[in-house]
């Protein structure tokens, strides 16, 4: 047994694990300590070195040798995969999915690294096993950091699951690390069994892992789409729900002013100076709901007199510029969701002169244009054509504008976001010609 052998034997267990913790890190949340990864790491290295000696007697004894070498990496495979379900927490099929990725990853590095460079390009290299180390690590580094690159800030989103386990969903995962182990193995055992093809079996066999890991980011894709539209579809619900409380809460306020007005003329006709003075008062608040913003557009009354109460309610100064815009042919869920973004931000602005939010309405030829400005604190960073959350659990935010650009396009126009001496510039673009109820 040469140290050479031991790092052979060392190495899958090694690669393995790193590459499963590479995807689990960003992805899953622990059930305890590194002290269980640690372990982890001590009881595979053992129980790989226990099968050295066995491994030199088939290598002598058996001359289907490679084959049953190979068999014994498919239980340490899944012995991995169910210790990584037991250091963090997972469902099944997101734990078969881990399995995948970890070991498209580690089977790559093996490829570039032993079969190509060792048995083809530089067979010397494993006899100076300090050298044959330092480039396996590199390789893993390499390999290991630009799938991290890719893939960790999706898995984050993910919030610790990707797919629930279902029967389906579970078959469909086996069934895809089964077909992966079958490529791979197949392609090694003819890089051994005919030189003719060595480097074409390796290039197949690279290639099924890049392939693999592709279709496995593309998934995460997915099922992020998948999730992100039925965040925006609830906001949309929610949309609706409060409009109607708005339109309810608005109509309240309506009769409650109505009712006041009289109650006033009544008051009127009393003496004492108190009972003056709270006339006074009450007549400045009646003038100040007046001011409000009155057009022919119902819905567009409800969504202008809600926000100019909120506003009120929380110190920020609501101003509104309309044209003589027709937005009858939106829908009012819609139209609640287009101009209902900015109060939150303003909110946290501590300045009582920078608290403030202005909406115009206009209309320029055959294109209507909805602009909101509000002075914001800190620095906005843009990704994707939108503003970067700061808030903590950035996986839950940001829904509020893609919901918006959702409904723009909805109705063949466009939204665009930009920033001028700390103010945010919210504005959407609808072609009147097809602003039309989908």
């Amino acid at each position: 047994m040469t140290p050479r052998d031991v790092f052979e034997e060392l190495r899958f267990v090694w690669e393995l694990m790193s590459a499963d913790v590479l995807f689990l890190i960003p992805f899953a949340q622990r059930k305890g300590s590194w002290r269980r990864g640690i372990l982890g790491v001590l009881f595979f290295s053992a129980l790989s070195l226990a099968f050295l000696p066995i491994r030199k007697w088939i290598d002598v004894h058996s001359e289907f040798a490679s084959i049953i070498i190979c068999c014994w990496f498919i239980p340490l495979t899944l012995l991995i995969m169910l210790y990584s379900r037991f250091c963090f927490q997972l469902t099944t099929c997101d734990a078969i999915y881990i399995c995948i990725a970890g070991y498209a990853a580690q089977h790559m590095v093996y490829t570039i690294v032993h079969e190509v460079l060792i048995l083809r390009l530089w067979p010397a290299l494993s006899e100076h096993l300090a050298l044959y180390v330092l480039l396996s690590a590199l390789a893993c580094i390499l390999i290991y950091y630009v799938l991290y690159r890719l893939f960790a800030e999706k898995l984050r989103q993910c919030r610790g699951q990707l797919t629930e386990d279902t029967p389906g969903h579970i078959v469909v995962y086996i069934a895809c690390l089964a077909a992966l182990m079958f490529c791979t193995y197949g392609y090694q055992h003819l890089f051994l069994f005919d030189q003719r093809i060595a480097m074409l079996s390796a290039l197949l066999d690279i290639l099924t892992c890049v392939m693999v890991l592709g279709i496995q980011h593309t998934s995460v894709q997915m099922i992020l789409y998948s999730r992100e539209q039925a965040e925006i579809q609830q906001m949309l619900h929610d949309g609706e729900r409060n409009y109607a409380l708005s339109k309810e809460l608005v109509e309240v306020v309506n009769r409650s002013v109505h009712d006041l007005k009289y109650t006033l003329d009544a008051l009127k006709t009393e003496e004492g100076e108190a009972r003056q003075q709270l006339i006074h008062e009450t007549e400045k608040s009646i003038h100040q709901y007046q001011q409000l913003v009155h057009t022919d557009n119902e819905a567009l009354n409800t969504i202008l007199t809600e926000k100019s109460l909120l506003c009120d309610k929380r110190d920020i100064r609501f101003t509104c510029s309309l044209d003589d815009v027709n937005l009858d042919l939106l829908s009012l869920t819609d139209l609640y969701t287009l101009l209902g973004n900015a109060i939150e931000c303003v909110s946290q602005i501590s300045d009582p002169k920078k608290r403030v939010i202005s909406l115009t309405i206009q209309r320029h030829n055959d294109i209507i244009s909805i602009q909101t400005n509000n002075f914001y604190q800190g620095e906005i960073q843009f990704q994707s054509g939108l503003p970067c959350t700061t808030k903590e659990d950035s996986t839950r935010h940001g829904y509020g504008l893609k919901s918006i650009r959702y409904l723009a396009e909805k109705y063949g126009g466009s939204m665009c976001v930009s920033t001028q001496n700390h103010v945010f510039i919210l504005q959407i673009m609808l072609p009147v010609q097809k602003c039309v109820q989908p």
